[in-house]
C-alpha cells in the first residue's frame, strides 16, 4: 500500500483521475459524432486514499446508434398502433398486435327474452360436398385491407332448370355488369327464379413464398457503417420439391434474424456478398456465426377461393370485412357473373363439365336433387290406404282390333252371306242331280228318259255357274284379306278399367302439412278355374349352399305387376318438383290407377291392389295392405267377336279347297267322277263308274279275213258302237216260244228281250 500522506501520491492520484474524467468526456463527445455503433472507454484510476490502481473498460452506444434504435422502436410502435405489428411468443408462433382496452370480466347476461319466432337465412353448402372440391379464385389485392382475412359474399344462383334458361343467363347476365339492385330488377321484370346465398369466406392460409438462409461470416465497420459478410446471397421459391436457389438478394429485400428481428437490405455488394441493413423491427444485434433468412411479407396476395358446382349460373357480389370491429362495407360491389360449365381447368382447355363427369364425386348434387324432389323419408311417412275395388269398374275388351281396322266388316259379312247362299244352292243342285241320275237309270220310257236327262243337263250347267260364282266370291274375300294385310289371328282380350285413388295422408293432423301422395300401385292377380278354385300350387326344391340341406318352396300363383309411377314436373314458382294429378280422360296417357290383365275364353281372374306412397320412395316406399279382391270372368257376349277373323280364316281355307278342285279338274278327275250313275239293280250305294257314251272305243271296219287288216279305223264312244253293231249283227238262238226251234234274230233285239222278257231272262 502506498503512503497515503504523501503529497506527491495524492497529486498523482488526482491528476490520474482528472485525466480519466477528461478521457471520458472526450469519448462521450466522440459518441455524439461517430458513425460507429459504440465508443469504448478504457483506462486506469488511482485510489487517492489507498493509492491502489485499477483498470476499466466499457462501451457506450453512439448517438447515431441510439437514434437508429429509437427509430426502430418508433417504427415498431407505429406498426403496433396501426394494428400491423407482429410479436413472437414463447412457443415460437407469431401474433398480430392489436390495441385492446384494459381487461375486465364481462357483466352477467340477464333478462334475455324467450324466442317466439324463427327466421331463415340462406345456406347454399352443396359445393362443400364435392370431391375434389372445385372453386374459382378472385384476386382482391388492393381491393380489401391487407389485414383482412375474410370477405363477405352474396351469391345469386339463377334457376337454370333447362337449356333455354341457361342460354338466357349467358346472353343477358354473364356478359354484363350490374349493381345488386339492377340485377334484382332485371330478374323481377323477366319473372326469373333464383336463390340468394350469403356467406363469410376465409381467405386461404398464407404460404411462405421464398426460402433461403444466409450465414453471417464476418462483421465490419466500413466508413462508419456496419456491413455483414454472408456465405451466399442466393435463395429460391418455396416449393414441394427441393428449392432451386436461383434468386439473389437485392436492395429492398427483407431478411429476418432470430425469428424476432426484421431488417431491410439498404445496400449490397454482390461480388463480396456483403450487405448493409436497416433495422425494421426488433432490437436483436446480429453476431458472427448466426444467420439471416429470407422474409416473405404476409400480405403480398389476397386471393379468395369460392366453391362452385356443376351447371350453376352464378352472380357474386363481394364486401370486405373490418376484422377489428366485425363490420362490412355499406354497399355491394359490381356483379361478377359466370356459368360454371364454361370454366376451364387451370391452364388447360378442358371445360368444367367434362372434368366434373370424369373426376368429381358430387354428394351435394344428390342432396340438392332430393331437396328439389321434396324427398320424404319413410321414417317420416304414413302408411297409405288401400283402394276399394268394385267388379263393375272393370270389363273385358278385345285389344287387337286395330290389326284389321282397315277392313270393311259390313262388306265382308255381306260377301260371306252370298258365299253361304251360293254354297246352299250348289249343295241343293248336287243333291238334285244325284236324285235325278238315280231316277234316270230306272226309267224305261225313252221319252221320259230324254226329258229327265235334259233336266240333269240343265242342273249341271247351273251347278257349274254357281260353282264359278262361289269361287269368285271366295277369291274376292281372300283378296280383301290380302290387300288390307289382315292378320288371321285369335283375338286378344284384357280386363281393363280404372279404380279410385285413395286420399293422400299426412304424418300429423296439421292442415298445413304437405300431404304424402300415392304415386304407384302393385296390381296382383291370379287365374281361377270356372268353379272359382285356384290352380294347384307347384312345389320346387333347391339345396342350401351353406348347409347342403334340401329346401322346399311352394310357388305362388299370384302375379304382381307394378303400375306406372306418377309423374313429377318442375314448379318454377316454388323451385321444386311436384306430383301431377292423373288425367284419366286423356287417352294418350297411361295412368297409375288403370288395370290391364290378360284373359282368354274359359278363364276368370282374381285381382287385388295395394297403394305405394312417395314416403321413402324409391328406396323404401311405404305400402298399404292388399285391397279387397274382385273376380272377373269372361263374358258370354264376347264369344262372337271373332266373326270377321273366322270369316277370313274360312275364306282362306275355301280358297285352298278351290285351288285343289281346279287342279283335279284340270287333270280330268272331276269329269271322271261326275260320269258315275247309280246302279238300280244292285245294293243301295253302288254305282256305275262310267256311262258307255263317255267311254272311247277304237272301231275297225272292212277287216280282211286273210290278213286281219282293217280298211278303216275310228274312235267312237262305246254306246254308239253298241248301237251300231247291234243293228248289224244277227245271231241264231233257240226260240223259247217255239219249243227250242232255232231262230235267227238281230243282236240288239236279242239283248233287249233279255232285259225285258222273263222267258228270255230264264235262258
Amino acid at each position: 500500500m502506498a503512503n497515503q500522506n504523501s503529497f506527491t501520491e495524492t497529486t498523482k492520484a488526482l491528476v490520474s483521475n482528472v485525466n480519466v474524467a477528461l478521457e471520458s468526456l472526450v469519448k462521450i463527445n466522440e459518441s455524439m459524432t461517430t458513425k460507429s455503433s459504440s465508443v469504448t472507454i478504457e483506462g486506469e484510476t488511482i485510489d487517492p486514499i489507498t493509492g491502489d490502481t485499477s483498470t476499466y473498460k466499457y462501451s457506450i452506444p453512439s448517438y447515431n446508434y441510439a437514434i437508429s434504435k429509437m427509430n426502430t422502436v418508433s417504427s415498431a410502435m407505429d406498426q403496433f398502433i396501426n394494428g400491423e405489428g407482429v410479436v413472437v411468443l414463447n412457443d415460437g408462433t407469431y401474433r398480430e398486435v392489436k390495441t385492446t382496452p384494459l381487461a375486465q370480466s364481462p357483466i352477467s347476461i340477464k333478462n334475455v327474452s324467450t324466442p317466439t319466432k324463427f327466421y331463415t337465412k340462406s345456406n347454399w353448402f352443396f359445393e362443400d360436398l364435392i370431391f375434389p372440391q372445385t372453386y374459382v379464385q378472385f384476386d382482391l389485392k388492393n381491393k380489401i385491407s391487407d389485414e383482412s382475412d375474410r370477405i363477405f359474399i352474396k351469391r345469386i344462383i339463377f334457376d337454370n332448370f333447362d337449356d333455354t334458361e341457361t342460354q338466357w343467363f349467358k346472353d343477358n347476365i354473364a356478359s354484363k355488369t350490374f349493381t345488386y339492385p339492377e340485377l334484382m330488377t332485371l330478374y323481377a321484370n323477366n319473372f326469373k327464379k333464383y336463390w340468394e346465398d350469403e356467406q363469410l369466406v376465409d381467405l386461404p392460409l398464407f404460404n411462405t413464398d421464398f426460402e433461403g438462409v444466409f450465414s453471417i461470416l464476418e462483421r465490419k465497420i466500413i466508413t462508419g457503417e456496419n456491413w455483414y459478410y454472408l456465405d451466399t446471397i442466393n435463395y429460391g421459391e418455396n416449393t414441394d420439391d427441393d428449392t432451386v436457389k436461383n434468386l439473389e438478394l437485392k436492395k429492398g429485400d427483407q431478411i429476418r434474424y432470430n425469428d424476432n428481428t426484421l431488417f431491410q437490405v439498404e445496400e449490397i455488394v454482390i461480388t463480396e456478398k456483403r450487405v448493409k441493413l436497416i433495422p425494421m423491427l426488433g432490437l436483436a444485434n446480429p453476431v458472427i456465426g448466426d444467420s439471416f433468412s429470407i422474409y416473405s411479407p404476409p400480405f403480398n396476395e389476397k386471393i379468395a377461393d369460392v366453391a362452385v358446382g356443376y351447371n350453376e349460373c352464378n352472380t357474386l357480389f363481394i364486401k370486405g370485412v373490418n376484422d377489428n370491429y366485425n363490420i362490412t362495407s355499406g354497399d355491394w360491389g359490381d356483379s361478377i357473373s359466370y356459368y360454371t360449365n364454361d370454366l376451364t381447368y387451370e391452364d388447360t382447355t378442358q371445360v368444367f363439365e367434362n372434368y366434373y363427369f370424369r373426376n368429381v364425386v358430387d354428394y351435394g348434387a344428390e342432396m340438392q336433387g332430393r331437396i328439389k324432389d321434396r324427398y320424404i323419408p319413410a321414417f317420416n311417412g304414413s302408411i297409405p290406404d288401400a283402394p276399394i275395388l268394385i267388379s263393375e269398374q272393370f270389363e273385358v275388351s278385345q285389344v287387337n282390333t286395330q290389326i284389321n281396322s282397315s277392313l270393311d266388316t259390313e262388306a265382308i259379312k255381306s260377301t260371306q252371306t252370298q258365299i253361304e247362299s251360293t254354297k246352299t244352292i250348289i249343295n241343293s243342285l248336287k243333291n238334285t242331280i244325284a236324285q235325278q241320275k238315280s231316277e234316270l237309270v230306272e226309267l224305261t220310257d225313252p221319252a221320259s228318259r230324254a226329258d229327265l236327262q235334259s233336266k240333269i243337263n240343265a242342273n249341271t250347267i247351273s251347278l257349274s255357274k254357281q260353282t264359278i260364282e262361289y269361287q269368285s266370291l271366295v277369291r274376292s274375300l281372300a283378296t280383301v284379306a290380302y290387300e288390307n294385310d289382315a292378320v288371321i289371328n285369335n283375338p286378344k282380350y284384357r280386363v281393363r278399367g280404372f279404380f279410385d285413388i285413395p286420399n293422400p295422408k299426412t304424418l300429423t293432423n296439421d292442415p298445413d302439412e304437405i300431404a304424402q301422395q300415392i304415386i304407384q300401385f302393385d296390381i296382383s292377380y291370379r287365374y281361377l278355374r270356372l268353379d272359382g278354385t285356384g290352380n294347384p300350387l307347384n312345389i320346387y326344391s333347391y339345396a342350401d349352399p351353406s348347409t347342403g340341406q334340401k329346401v322346399t318352396g311352394t310357388y305362388t300363383d299370384w302375379v304382381i305387376s307394378p303400375s306406372p309411377i306418377k309423374k313429377k314436373v318442375y314448379d318454377s314458382s316454388m323451385g321444386v318438383y311436384t306430383w301431377v294429378d292423373e288425367e284419366i280422360a286423356d287417352g294418350t296417357e297411361v295412368n297409375i290407377n288403370q288395370v290391364d290383365v290378360a284373359l282368354t275364353k274359359g278363364e276368370q281372374v282374381e285381382i287385388r291392389i295395394r297403394s305405394i306412397s312417395e314416403a321413402g320412395w324409391p328406396i323404401n316406399s311405404l305400402k298399404s295392405e292388399w285391397s279387397n279382391a274382385v273376380v272377373i270372368g269372361f263374358p258370354s257376349n264376347l264369344q262372337g267377336t271373332d266373326q270377321i277373323i273366322n270369316i277370313l280364316s274360312d275364306s282362306q281355307a275355301e280358297e285352298t279347297a278351290i285351288k285343289l278342285d281346279e287342279t283335279l279338274n284340270a287333270a280330268g278327275v272331276t269329269t271322271h267322277i261326275d260320269d258315275s250313275v247309280p246302279n238300280p239293280n244292285a245294293a243301295e250305294g253302288t254305282y256305275f263308274k262310267h256311262q258307255s257314251k263317255f267311254l272311247g272305243f277304237d272301231y275297225s271296219s272292212d277287216v280282211d279275213i286273210t290278213t286281219g287288216i282293217a280298211a278303216t279305223q275310228s274312235t267312237v264312244d262305246l254306246q254308239t258302237f253298241l248301237d251300231t253293231i247291234g243293228t248289224k249283227v244277227y245271231i241264231t238262238v233257240a226260240d223259247p216260244s217255239a219249243l227250242g226251234t232255232p231262230k235267227t234274230v238281230i243282236l240288239s233285239t236279242l239283248l233287249q228281250n233279255l232285259m225285258t222278257n222273263p222267258i228270255y231272262n230264264a235262258l
